[in-house]
Parts: structure tokens; sequence; C-alpha cells
């Protein structure tokens, strides 16, 4: 990724599809991107160097779902997110990682973090 905007822009587009592919109809976002969530919001970014994600992002968000919000968590309260962030960077660029029954001990200790602050 070029940078941690494109990589919150992907992360949204991805999380969107998988929504989308699991048959939800109304969607809250939650990102800790200032500059994302207002990306989405406005028409000001579609010219932006990320402008065709952005735009790939309201497309999908307008024709897949009856009910959107996108809103803004601060990165305190965002720990899991952050740690599964921090996981991705370090994986190769052809590994994907999928868990289907209990999480890896690392998401446990985000989620703990975040409930004891």
């Amino acid at each position: 990724m070029a940078d941690a905007f494109q990589s919150e822009a992907m992360a949204m587009l991805y999380a969107i599809n998988i929504a989308s592919q699991m048959g939800c109809d109304r969607v809250l976002l939650e990102t800790d991107s200032v500059q994302l969530r207002k990306a989405v919001a406005s028409e000001e970014y579609d010219l932006s160097t990320l402008g065709s994600i952005v735009r790939e992002i309201k497309y999908q968000l307008h024709v897949g779902f009856a009910d959107v919000c996108v809103v803004n968590c601060p990165r305190a309260c965002n720990l899991v997110a952050h740690g599964l962030a921090s996981f991705g960077a370090r994986l190769n660029s052809d590994e994907c990682v999928t868990w289907l029954g209990d999480l890896p001990e690392f998401v446990l200790d985000c989620s703990w973090r975040s409930v004891q602050q």
C-alpha cells in the first residue's frame, strides 16, 4: 500500500464486499481515519490519486445497502482493528488469513485492553 489512507480505504472496500456477500442490508462502518470518513461523505476526494477507490466505496454503499452510516472511532477505542491491521501489514502480499473458530491470542489481548480503558 502506498500509505495509511490507501490501506484504510482498501480495508473499508473489503469490509463492504464481505457485508454485501453476507446479505447485510444495513451497515455501520467505523474508521479511525477522519480523512476517509470525509472522503466517503463528500465529492472532494474523487479527483485524488485514490479517487477511484473512494468512488468504488461510494458506489458499493449506494447500490448494496438500504442504510449506511460511516463514523469515526478514535484509535484508542479501536485497539482490535489496529492490532489486526498490524498483523495484516506483516503478511506477505500473497497471504490471506481467515479465522473461523477461536480467535488468535493477540486479538483477545487487544479486546481485553479495550475493555480495560
